[in-house]
């Protein structure tokens, strides 16, 4: 079945922008109060094979009369009142406000007849909505829990648990139109669904969704300032952060990626306003804001981020932290025991660059398959490759870069002997070590060694050893940086983290010529798969 390209988004359905629900019409009214139909547009669609033209649907709001009616999210509508919705994509919106007119003691019933079809299904099925609807009602004075859902269980544990499951028992059952973020097909095709709420300040929008579709908890975060950021984060009841990005606006021409220690502060920020600063305070939602908390962008910084203490000799700095506890360093001592575990049984796809190398590629391995099968080239530089570059690759034999169980042990790099804390955060403890002295020229005290371990599955989330500054090394050569940086991610609750990013390597500047040695690897699209064995090969 062949898709045109989606047509801009609208919500011009239902009765209005629905974003703020603190905002929505109370039901105190005289005689019936009005009701609004209950769901949002994600946008048009075309088939191809049939010129057909579809609405699809993005949300479904609970207790009302779309989510009485069976509507689903991802859901196409093919036809309204029997007519094509690109005849009357705006009838909807003229029909609620006719709802609202006659609403005031009105004992007129209403009626919108649809034919409505999953993204993959072969014939459209019907779905009436009528107004009024029974009780209860959304945006009434107490809050009533959605009616027919099933209660959420997540099995993962961490402190973002609990709030997934509320999210999920309470929210609005919306589709998740972020597909590259997510790494999901696009949504036309295999829409993932999930719950939604979202809480408006004046200093900024911060939403929440989670889905359960793809088999794990997937909660997604995002903020929008007034201050001209916005900021998405991926994670889990665990805490961890697995994918983060945020963009810095100065005009709505001009934007930047910030670097990965302010999406580090944004994402704990982002998690400590909806772990700290959301409860329920009325009555009339499940979720609000609380004592007058303004939005996580407005709160203080992580601790000991300020400049000043960045650019401070380590051995000053790293004297000053607090020392470990034995629980504490057990944490540690438990994360990194777990590199390089239960890496066999992974299919994934690699995508590298060693500096001085003329090509990206992005290569699938799989264990699974017989050795020269194993590792198929995709891509050289985001392009299927040409057949000369293909045969040569072939001929090298390539396999996957090395992973952190096949470089030399953290042990030897880091003095395990003294771990220091350098930030207690709400899902993981930062710890800073002291790098083992190398030699004269390279001083331990010139990098910065710091390990983050999440304290729900106590393994590593993220880690970097690095040169804190640029440094002069036998008086002509200058060493502009040198060190390895990894992110872990946790693909399966009963198996150690993996390695998703990776970078390792240096370079140093000798008179005017710059020298680096390095490489870069990012590895996606994880699936357990069980090792190839050869059979046939006689036991020696």
């Amino acid at each position: 079945m062949g898709w045109a390209q989606e047509v801009a988004p609208t919500d011009e359905v239902g009765g209005g922008e629905l974003e703020d629900v603190t905002v929505l019409p109370t039901y105190k009214v005289k005689g019936r109060p009005p009701e609004e139909l209950g769901f949002r547009i994600a946008g048009r669609l075309t088939l191809l094979d049939s010129g057909g033209t579809y609405l699809m649907i993005r949300e479904v709001i609970p207790n009302t009369a779309a989510a009485k009616a069976g509507l689903r999210p991802g859901e196409l509508i093919a036809k309204i009142d029997g007519k094509s919705p690109w005849l009357n994509p705006f009838k909807l919106g003229r029909l609620q406000g006719l709802q609202w007119i006659e609403g005031e003691g009105s004992r007129k019933t209403m009626t919108v007849s649809m034919e409505v079809r999953a993204p993959h299904a072969k014939e459209p099925r019907k779905v009436t909505i009528v107004l009024p609807s029974p009780a209860p009602h959304w945006g009434s004075e107490q809050w009533n829990a959605p009616e027919g859902r099933t209660p959420a269980v997540v099995k993962e544990m961490g402190p973002m648990a609990a709030l997934a499951r509320e999210v999920m028992d309470n929210g609005i059952w919306s589709m998740q139109t972020d597909t590259p973020f997510l790494e999901s097909a696009p949504c036309n095709v295999d829409p993932v669904l999930g719950y939604r709420w979202m809480i408006v300040q004046p200093s900024g929008t911060h939403a929440i969704w989670v889905s359960q579709q793809r088999g794990k908890t997937e909660i997604l975060l995002t903020c929008s300032s007034s201050e001209m950021r916005y900021s998405r984060f991926l994670t889990s009841p665990a805490g961890a952060m697995d994918k983060g990005a945020c963009l810095a606006f100065k005009t709505q021409k001009e934007r930047r990626e910030v670097s990965p220690e302010e999406v580090r502060v944004e994402f704990q920020r982002e998690m400590d306003f909806w772990l700290t600063k959301v409860r329920r305070v009325t009555g009339r939602w499940p979720f609000e804001a609380w004592a007058g908390e303004t939005a996580a962008n407005a709160g203080s910084s992580s601790p000991k981020t300020t400049s000043a203490n960045v650019s401070a000799p380590l051995a000053e700095s790293f004297l000053k932290l607090p020392v470990a506890t034995v629980v504490q360093k057990q944490l540690f001592l438990d994360a990194l025991g777990k590199i390089g575990l239960d890496g066999d049984g992974w299919a994934f796809t690699e995508t590298s660059r060693a500096l001085g190398d003329d090509h990206a590629t992005t290569v699938r391995f799989d264990p699974s398959m017989p050795p020269e099968e194993s590792s198929i080239l995709l891509k050289v530089d985001g392009k299927a490759p040409k057949a000369a570059y293909l045969q040569q690759w072939r001929k090298e034999g390539h396999g996957p870069l090395p992973g952190l169980g096949e470089l030399p042990p953290l042990s030897s790099v880091v003095d395990v002997t003294d771990v220091r804390i350098y930030a207690d955060e709400m899902a993981a403890v930062v710890f800073e070590l002291p790098v083992k002295a190398s030699n004269a020229e390279l001083p331990a005290d010139k990098f910065l060694a710091r390990f983050r371990v999440n304290k729900t599955h106590r393994g590593f989330e993220d880690f970097s050893v690095k040169l804190r500054e640029p440094m002069r090394v036998a008086g002509i050569a200058k060493v502009t940086d040198a060190g390895l940086e990894a992110r872990f991610q946790m693909l399966d609750p009963a198996l150690a983290p993996q390695p998703v990013w990776l970078r390792m390597g240096g370079g140093v500047r000798v008179l005017f010529v710059k020298i680096s040695r390095a490489f870069e690897v990012t590895r996606t699209d994880f699936t357990r798969v069980a090792v190839f064995e050869d059979f046939a090969k006689p036991a020696p």
